[in-house]
């Protein structure tokens, strides 16, 4: 009887024995796998008794690190392939380190091609990515010219007619006279200055037009009537201001000032002493940023300072969460793409072709992807994407970020890439 209980208890020692080393193999497996490693079942025990201790880790190491790859597509039923292998759309894998290219495609769309890196620093990627309906080119016979009025609005000039296209009507007058765009809804005509007020012309306010009549160049610059002989400028509402060194990157540069140019909100102020070089300046999120190469400062506050690896940089703004930034390294045009909410800060770098133009650019969002635009052609970029994409290289008349007019031969034509048409 003594006997029989004292091989019960070794029974239950030996079961509590398994049962502790069974917890803690499964701990250490846990601990391992939120790690990022989990153990390749397909080595042998060759391997374990032969290389375990080398530090040469190869697909084969009896210890793998993994990452996670999360990408969703719009629409759903697009086409992806990792590497040479199919993936399913919005499919949470878990793949090993290493470098990965995922090409998407479906008809009637722009491909995407993405490369992208899972490391320990950053052991996933997750994107989702909407994909951008073919463009269709339309030429627009008939036209003589092409105003782009504001928003979606615009005045189209035929030989006898002007027509007025706005978001919800189209109007149309008898015309036959010269018109000369300042800009916005103002023209330059034989009788003195006009003001188109959606269905015909009126004159121009009084200020307005004896500003624009006084000046031998005027320019249209960011919603203001701007005279670079005369250092002055003129608000829509009639506001006065002289002294402006310059005008550029949306900011009035001033001696001992500089003011932001905001479209829907009041004009923020920097007070600045010291001599000012235009082309170095820069307004990111409220922060007044300085830099005669490629590391930008805030003479205000240098925790907001902003290092590239660029030589110059030529434009910075911010678009959602996304800081974009643009400049020279070793004579190429770089484009930098930073995600601000992104956990670890990998950004994107972009070679720009070098034959084109950077000045007068600007950005649009399109359901997280990019939309780059300047007077003389449009770029398309996917978000998570290294590589861009061709709208239009012509003159750019008007611009939203579903359509674009321009001028190709002496003949306008329209570019809609707003919706999926087969043909």
């Amino acid at each position: 009887m003594l006997e029989t209980y004292q091989n019960e208890i070794t029974r239950k020692r030996k079961s509590a024995r398994i049962f502790w080393l069974i917890v803690f193999v499964c701990s250490l497996f846990l601990y391992f796998f939120f790690q990022g490693y989990y153990p390749d079942v397909r080595v042998g025990l060759q391997k374990i008794f032969s290389e375990s201790g080398s530090e040469n880790h190869s697909n084969s190491d009896l210890i793998r690190s993994f990452g996670i790859i999360n990408v969703r597509t719009l629409p759903l039923d697009a086409n992806i392939t990792l590497g040479e292998n199919s993936y399913g759309n919005n499919e949470k894998r878990m793949s090993d380190y290493g470098d990965y290219m995922m090409h998407i495609e479906k008809p009637w769309y722009l491909p995407n091609n993405i490369e992208f890196k899972i490391d320990r620093e950053k052991p996933f990627f997750i994107e989702k990515i909407s994909l951008l309906p073919l463009p269709r080119y339309k030429k627009l016979d008939g036209m003589i010219s092409y105003f782009h009025i504001g928003n979606s609005e615009s005045l189209i000039q035929t030989a006898t007619w002007l027509i007025w296209s706005g978001t919800l009507s189209h109007t149309g007058i008898t015309f036959t006279g010269t018109l000369t765009h300042i800009g916005g809804k103002y023209f330059e005509t034989s009788t003195g200055v006009l003001t188109w007020n959606g269905t015909r012309f009126v004159k121009s306010n009084s200020d307005i037009a004896n500003f624009i009549e006084t000046c031998e160049n005027i320019e249209w610059k960011y919603g203001l009537f701007y005279c670079a002989k005369s250092k002055s400028l003129l608000t829509e509402t009639g506001k006065y201001m002289t002294g402006i060194l310059n005008l550029d990157n949306h900011l009035i540069i001033q001696s001992g000032a500089l003011i932001e140019i905001k479209k829907w909100s009041p004009w923020k102020v920097f007070n600045q002493t010291g001599g000012i070089k235009a082309g170095n300046l820069f307004v990111n999120k409220d922060i007044f940023l300085i830099g005669n190469t490629g590391n930008l400062i805030s003479p205000s506050n240098h925790n907001k300072n902003i290092s590239t690896i660029l030589d110059s940089v030529s434009h910075i703004s911010t678009i959602e969460e996304t800081t974009i930034i643009v400049g020279k390294k070793d004579n190429k045009t770089e484009l930098i793409i930073r995600h601000i909410g992104d956990p670890i800060d990998r950004e994107r770098i972009i070679t720009l072709p070098s034959n084109l133009s950077y000045s007068d650019i600007e950005f649009a969002a399109l359901d997280g992807n990019l939309i780059f635009k300047s007077p003389k052609w449009i770029l398309f970029i996917y978000r998570g994407s290294h590589h861009y994409q061709w709208i239009v290289e012509w003159d750019i008349i008007s611009f939203t970020e579903s359509w674009a007019v321009y001028k190709k031969d002496n003949v306008f034509w329209y570019a809609d890439w707003s919706e999926i048409v087969q043909l």
